[in-house]
Formats: structure tokens, sequence, C-alpha cells
């Protein structure tokens, strides 16, 4: 099936199995919508997703995927399907699509091999597939075919290998929920194969690649004694090794803290090396129902020549609650890690306030969960103070997914809106409610404040000019505001969003580098958006 127009896509968009949905409510700046949405599964998994990917061939390329239930009528696991949309112009506009309507495909996970997008789901207690399409962007995923069918594991957790190899992991249903993995070697599968130490339901599953072969499987001996465990694999997921513990436990002051499925945990490789965030909290049940109480929760990173270091908890978010009303969510969890084109790690993730709070159906007042990102410039030893980025203290955020390995320097997440906090699917009493998928990119590097005082807005001319292949771009900003700096080339077509994000009032200095989106020599074009402040100039790279 050839690459179609938008405008046909959204015909076939609107005449898929759903029924119309209407947009979500304003969006803040940032944001676009990607004709995801649910009326139900505001719980995607009691883990972490990788539910959004990029083009390496053409960063401008997207895709996302959401599980979901479009018919308010039925009842959960009626009518569930997985939808995916794509984006051509860097996240700005989507159009959307089923990804099979013959089954009730749930709780996907997303990749790439080999160039093109790939995605695992499962039937419940039938079978667990992957699906690609090709090239990027073809709006028609098929069935790998072939897929071995001695076991039936559900909760697919995949990844692409440096060769094109696939990678999924799931586990067995009902409990002990013991670890399975399956490989894809370009046309047959091997699999499935035991993961002995590993076991548990849903999100307990991270399964990533690096370079030379190199593939890992992470989780949690879910029905032994907790611990996160790592497989490695160095013949592209063909054979992995006996496991190797990461992590089981630790005591931070007078408490003991575990790693959790429920809060989730994901993998991304720098080479070779494995980085991996997960949620780390001991908890108990207070007598109020659904209310729990979380000891020391925090996100942990850990890394071969790291070990353990700190990400995230109320060392660095200081209205971080340690009691929340809801289910299946930890205080701060749900992470996402991404590898950036310089080599910084990202991380975002699931947050919980002291505060944010919204009354649903049945009169409980429940917390609302917010979206929060984190950087680290030295290999995941030291991360940046979490920032907020999504602000809206009654409507709840949670299931961020950034992409694994980043063309380029700008943060690229996708989270789900849930217009009613709590999960419809696991208490009808709360109130079914739109569940929206939100795209919204940031700036990570590169941009500097120089001076807190500005008296006009400005662009300057970027210096030196010709460059090769940095150079720098000021501009000033006498108002706080969103603020935007485009890179186009001389059709006019947008190369990246060097900023993306609101800023204080200042002046800020940009250093640009051509060779980070691999840029030839030529005539490019650079604009500032700020407020009503729009301004373009020209600058030139001579290789």
């Amino acid at each position: 099936m050839k690459q179609i127009t938008i405008l046909i896509l959204m015909l076939f968009f609107f005449s898929s199995p759903k029924a119309q949905q209407p947009p979500p409510p304003q969006l803040s700046f940032g944001e676009s919508w990607t004709n995801l949405w649910s009326v139900s599964y505001d719980d995607q998994t009691n883990g972490s997703v990788r539910y959004l990917i990029q083009d390496p061939g053409n960063p401008s390329n997207l895709c996302a995927i959401l599980m979901a239930q479009q018919d308010t009528t039925n009842a959960a696991g009626v009518q569930r399907y997985v939808y995916y949309a794509y984006s051509n112009d860097y996240g700005l506009t989507w159009a959307s699509n089923v990804l099979d309507a013959s089954g009730s495909w749930g709780f996907p996970d997303m990749s790439m091999s080999n160039g093109n997008p790939v995605i695992a789901a499962h039937r419940f207690n039938v079978i667990s597939n992957v699906f690609k399409d090709s090239p990027f962007g073809n709006f028609s995923f098929e069935i790998i075919s072939g897929q071995p069918t001695n076991i039936v594991a559900n909760w697919p957790h995949l990844s692409g290998t440096s060769n094109g190899n696939i990678v999924m992991a799931g586990s067995l249903n009902p409990a002990p929920f013991t670890g399975y993995y399956a490989t894809y070697n370009g046309s047959s599968w091997v699999g499935w194969n035991p993961l002995p130490l590993l076991s548990g339901p849903s999100g307990n599953y991270s399964v990533a690649a690096g370079t030379n072969g190199v593939v890992g499987i992470f989780g949690t001996n879910y029905d032994g004694d907790g611990a996160l465990l790592y497989y490695k694999s160095t013949d592209n997921g063909i054979t992995f090794d006996n496991g190797t513990q990461i992590f089981n436990y630790m005591v931070v002051g007078s408490d003991t803290i575990f790693a959790s499925i429920t809060g989730g945990f994901q993998a991304v490789y720098n080479g070779e090396e494995p980085h991996l965030v997960f949620t780390a909290y001991n908890a108990f049940s207070l007598p109020t129902l659904n209310t729990t109480m979380y000891v020391s929760p925090k996100l942990l990173h850990w890394s071969p020549s790291t070990g353990i270091t700190e990400v995230a908890g109320n060392f660095n978010i200081p209205n971080l609650t340690d009691t929340v009303t809801t289910q299946l969510i930890a205080p701060v969890g749900q992470p996402s890690v991404s590898r950036t084109s310089s080599g910084k790690l990202i991380c975002s993730f699931t947050a919980f306030l002291r505060g944010n709070m919204q009354v649903v159906d049945d009169g409980e007042n429940l917390n609302a969960g917010e979206i929060m990102v984190t950087v680290s410039s030295d290999n995941g030893v030291t991360w940046s103070a979490p920032v907020n980025i999504t602000n809206t203290p009654n409507i709840e955020e949670k299931h961020s997914s950034l992409i694994q390995k980043a063309v380029t320097d700008s943060i690229n997440v996708y989270y789900v809106r849930d217009m009613k906090a709590g999960g419809w699917v696991n208490f009808a009493a709360w109130g079914k409610a739109p569940v929206y998928g939100i795209f919204k990119q940031l700036s990570v590097t590169g941009i500097s404040q120089i001076s807190s005082e500005a008296v006009s807005y400005g662009l300057s001319q970027n210096y030196p000019n010709p460059f090769n292949p940095t150079t720098k771009i000021n501009f000033n900003l006498p108002k706080s505001g969103f603020t935007s700096l485009v890179i186009y080339n001389m059709l006019g077509k947008e190369i990246t969003r060097l900023v993306n994000e609101s800023l204080n009032s200042g002046i800020y200095e940009y250093e640009f580098s051509g060779d980070k989106f691999n840029l030839s020599s030529g005539v490019y074009y650079y604009k500032l958006i700020s407020g009503d402040f729009v301004e373009t100039k020209k600058m030139l790279l001579v290789k």
C-alpha cells in the first residue's frame, strides 16, 4: 500500500472501527494531539511503556501508539484495539488508524527494525504477535508470520537489534507468570525460550538493544524475591546468558526500599552499555480504600559503569507526595529513558504532587499525575532537577514515553492525558472519561541564559557566519513565555526545533552544530517565535 495523502488518511481514519471523538481541551504550548484516544484503558500497563518512535532516516517522521476502547457502551476488553498515528512534520499534525480490527489486541510495545516501525501486542491468553510497517509511514502494518505457538506469552515487550532482528519477551498467564523470549532473525522465529529467573505480568519487562549485537532483557523475579535482573545477548538475541542481579533492595536510613514492577522500569543503550531507570520504594496500604503510603519512593538509575545512582524523589521534587489515592501507580514512577544524538540521557516519568487532586464519579478525591523530565549529561551519574512539563493540577497525565534513541537533541515525549484521574478499567465506579495521546517537543542541549535582563525582543545574526560546523545564535526575551527557535533549509522545510519550551525573560545563546543534524553545505534559515514576536535570519554552512 503506497503512502497516501493526509486528506485520504483522515477519511480512512473516520471509517475505521471507532467513533469520532472531539479533540482534547485546549492544549498547552508545544503540545499536539496525536489523534489517538480512548474511553477506557486509561491504565495502559502497571509499568513503563515505549509508545513513540522516530524515523532515523527522516527525523520529521514520528509514530505513536495507544491501547484503546472507543465505544462508551462496551465493558472493558470488548472491542479493545491498538491504534497508531503518524506525523511527518515533527509532531505538529497526526493521522491515525487501527492496527488490526480482527481481534481484541492490547498491551502494545513499540520499537524499530531496519528503519521500520514494529509493534508487539497480545490477544489475551491467545497469542502475542509482532506487526511491521514498511516503509515508515506506509499505514499498512502486517503480522510477521511464523510466530512460535509453543508458549502463549502475554504482555509482550520488544526491541529491534543492531542487525535488524526482533527480540520479544513476555509472560505466561495466570501466575506464576513465568518469563519467555522469542527472536525473529529476519526470516524465521526462534523460541519461545525460558527466562528462568523472570516472572510477572504487564509491565514487568524492558527489552533494549545496543551496538555490535548486544541485547538486554530486564525484568523482576516477581514471584520470588522481587530482585531486578538483566539477561544479556551478544548475538542479536539468538541466545542469552543466565541472568545477572542488578538490584534487590536498598537501605535508606531506617527504610528498606525494593524495586517495583508497579512503578515500572525501562532501559536504553549507549553503545554496548545498558542504562536502566527503575522505581524503588516500600509501601503499605492505609485503612482508606485505594490509599497507600509509600516509603522513600524514588527513581534509580543503573549501568555497569556507574552502579546505582539517584534520578528523582523527594530529594529533588519538594512537593512529591508519599500517599497516593489511586491504584497500581507509585508517587514517582512509570519512567521512560532515552539517549539523545549527543549522548545525553533523558528520563520522563509520572509524578504525584501534593494538592493535585480530582473528584471522580463515586465522590472519591484521587491524586492526579503530572509528567516530569530530567536530564543527565554525565552518563547517568547525576541528573538535573526534574521539570514539570504538563502543569495540570486537576487533570491527570501518565504513561510518558520517549524515543529510545533520538536522532536529534530535542526531547520528544508522548503521554496519556486522562480526563478523570485513576483507572476506569480497574474501578468502574470512578467513571469513564476521554483519554488522549499527547505529543510534546522540548529542547535539551545547546541553550544557556547569559543574562536575566532584556529590554526588547531581538534575534541576532549568528556568529561566526559562514560557519563549520558550529555557530552561536543569540536572542532576547523581555517577557517570559513559550519560545521556539526553528531551523529551516533553503526550501523552507523544517530541520529541527532547537528550542520549544517556556523560557523566562532574558538574553539567551544557543550553540548550534550542523554535524548533529548531518547538514551539508548551503544556506539555512533560523526563526525565533515568542509571543507575538517573529523574526527570521539567514546563515551559511560551508564545509
